[in-house]
């Protein structure tokens, strides 16, 4: 047992299961493209539900969902993938797998380097529309018919991409289908089949078939409104999305120096067993798998003051979600010895702002809790008016988060401050059920860096698979740079030394501080001349600095930039900064779709001399070009 794992049990407890540490995050939602301006979206109580977007004409004449901006943008090139292959794979692997690999950026490792640790793979993901699509148009199928659209590859072809060989698992449980990927995810780490784990959930709606079977049933709000747990309440939205998170245990993502954006402290899966009917919610197995997953987590239950439910806006599931929720509660205070009262626990849920993202539900949940805890803020719920009277809130502790507002840190018996902790529901409507408890990142602790500031080279090494991509990196690292909100520079510095592939369009910034290293990279987008860019060996040495330090950055950055086989972290050896949530590689999407009968014909009929292999693609598992 190492002495960072001795030091994490002797902080939670010999015979609590270790904390399962969040240390990457990425996610593409209805109405934001990036987690910034989905916290935005939030907090401003804003609905991102409405008929598809201008740039969806493959949506066009579907009903009011939560639409992403673009499925069909794609870049086979970085992942070596050929246009006639990629035209056949469904929007949800493509979606997965950048998505996958953006998760593991922002957590500032290499795949290669998560290659090492038998890293695994679970992925949420459900019925395929665009294998519907195909069907209705004809598509002859070739070779890469089978691949594209079955569910195993959605997370097979990460762990083929990526070079991983962890466990690779496809889940589909429908809408409890992210939080039973996260929570096997879990289970592998600590029963020792994996290392690390990618999780990850995608939903595409690309037919109206479902959608209509649905609202038959009197699942969807005519509307388009979900209105979880208000009198008005007449079913939900839909909606799409995909999301990741790359989850380690806490005591070596604290030895490995990385950032944590929250902890997963215990969970729990289950069927609900026989109901009225088959889509029917049981309520009894609703409470016992709430009770389970507080139990595991070991903590005192009214030390939870949050609950992200499920709360699908049905006048059915509505209370039937939240009295289950009050009968848990009172269960575990009064297992715990009965005591009274407590701090409040709002409860809320996110389909209001985005419609129910089906398989990737649970998950979105899940991040929209780690964000309100890096914010210390809960946000408010955009259609509640009315609260539906069946939701039981007299006696008890728990009230509808109907405003944003700020997230207090409860007190124990002895006033000492806890961190804040919250459980995330997902439900399935065949009635397999998840419940997951999570806690806020524990402060950063010292040992968890172990290199000086003054060590790390003061290089800023930028690549990408073309110059326009090299070019659209540089303008978003300028615009981090100027942010006023960037992390210690060495921080930063190690984290794309380390934390980033070497691709082919290279270049590299002298950073010795961050006001300098903005100007630099305002100087080189602007086409201005500046020492501090460092474009090939072949360029003037830069003035004699007499720091020997600055002096072995620039030697070694042009050799990196003339042939990219220096290694930066060969250099550190065991010792680490921390690394950093920073931006990450901008893909060169380009439109994908498959081809009709008769266009696949004409195409097919075509003379091929013209035809050429993608350029540089990414060698699978190296992120290094071929």
């Amino acid at each position: 047992m190492t002495g960072a794992m001795e030091d994490s049990q002797s902080r939670f407890g010999a015979d609590r299961a270790e904390p399962i540490a969040i240390i990457g995050l990425d996610a593409r939602l209805p109405g934001a493209g990036s987690l910034a301006l989905f916290w935005q979206n939030l907090t401003a109580c804003k609905e991102s539900v409405g008929p598809p977007p201008d740039t969806r004409p493959e949506a066009s004449g579907l009903g009011p969902a939560g639409y992403l901006e673009d499925v069909s943008g794609f870049d086979a090139d970085f992942f070596a993938i050929s246009d006639e292959e990629a035209r056949l794979m469904d929007p949800i692997q493509r979606l997965a797998l950048e998505s996958a690999w953006h998760c593991v950026e922002e957590a500032g490792w290499r795949p290669a380097d998560l290659a090492k640790l038998d890293t695994g793979v679970f992925v949420a993901t459900g019925k395929s529309d665009y294998e519907e699509c195909m069907q209705k148009a004809e598509l002859a199928p070739t070779g890469h018919l089978p691949t594209g659209v079955a569910s195993a590859l959605v997370a097979n072809r990460i762990s083929f991409s990526l070079g991983l060989t962890g466990p690779s698992i496809a889940v589909d449980t429908a809408c409890s289908g992210g939080l039973t990927a996260l929570h096997l995810a879990a289970q592998a780490i600590r029963a020792g089949d994996c290392e690390a784990a990618l999780v990850g959930a995608v939903n595409v709606i690309l037919s109206s078939t479902l959608s209509e079977g649905l609202a038959e049933e009197g699942a969807l709000s005519p509307d388009g409104c979900t209105r979880s747990f208000d009198s008005a309440a007449n079913g939900y939205a839909r909606g799409e999305g995909a999301t990741f998170l790359l989850l380690k245990p806490l005591w070596r993502a604290e030895a490995d120096g990385d950032h944590i954006h929250g902890l997963m402290l215990g969970s729990a899966i289950c069927h609900g067993g026989r109901a009225n009917w088959l889509t029917a919610p049981n309520p009894a197995a609703q409470k016992d798998l709430i009770i389970k997953a507080w139990r595991r987590s070991q903590i005192a239950p009214r030390s939870i003051t949050y609950i992200e439910a499920h709360g699908t806006g049905t006048p059915l599931g509505d209370p039937i979600e939240f009295n289950a929720l009050r009968k848990a509660d009172e269960a575990m205070a009064a297992e715990a010895g009965g005591s009274e009262g407590g701090p409040p626990c709002l409860v809320g849920s996110l389909k209001p702002n985005i419609g129910h993202l089906e398989a990737v539900s649970g998950l979105a949940g899940f991040i929209k809790v780690l964000l309100a805890m890096r914010h210390g803020q809960i946000p408010g719920h955009p259609t509640l008016t009315d609260p539906n009277t069946m939701c039981k809130t007299t006696g008890t502790r728990l009230r509808l988060a109907r405003q944003t507002g700020d997230w207090t840190r409860p007190t124990n018996a002895s006033g000492a401050i806890l961190p804040r902790r919250a459980g995330v529901s997902a439900f399935g409507f065949g009635g397999a059920l998840g419940h997951v408890v999570l806690e806020e990142p524990p402060p950063v602790s010292a040992a968890s860096t172990r290199i000086g500031n003054d060590h790390v080279l003061p290089i800023l090494p930028v690549s990408a698979k073309t110059q326009a991509g090299l070019e659209r990196y540089v303008r978003a690292l300028a615009g981090f740079a100027g942010s006023g909100d960037a992390p210690a520079l060495s921080d930063f510095l190690y984290t794309f030394q380390c934390g980033r592939v070497c691709l082919p369009q290279r270049i590299a910034f002298l950073a010795e501080s961050w006001p300098s290293l903005s100007e630099t990279l305002d100087n080189w987008l602007e086409g201005r001349s500046d020492a501090r860019i460092l474009l090939s060996s072949a360029d003037a040495a830069m003035p004699g600095s007499g720091d020997e330090l600055v002096e072995l950055a620039v030697a070694f950055a042009r050799q990196w930039i003339a042939d990219g086989k220096p290694d930066f972290a060969a250099l550190y050896g065991e010792s680490r900064a921390r690394r950093v949530s920073a931006p990450v590689y901008p893909f060169s999407r380009k439109h994908i779709w498959f081809e009709t009968a008769e266009a696949q014909v004409a195409r097919e009929t075509e003379p091929r001399h013209g035809m050429t292999a993608p350029s540089d693609p990414v060698r699978p598992g190296t992120g290094e070009p071929s």
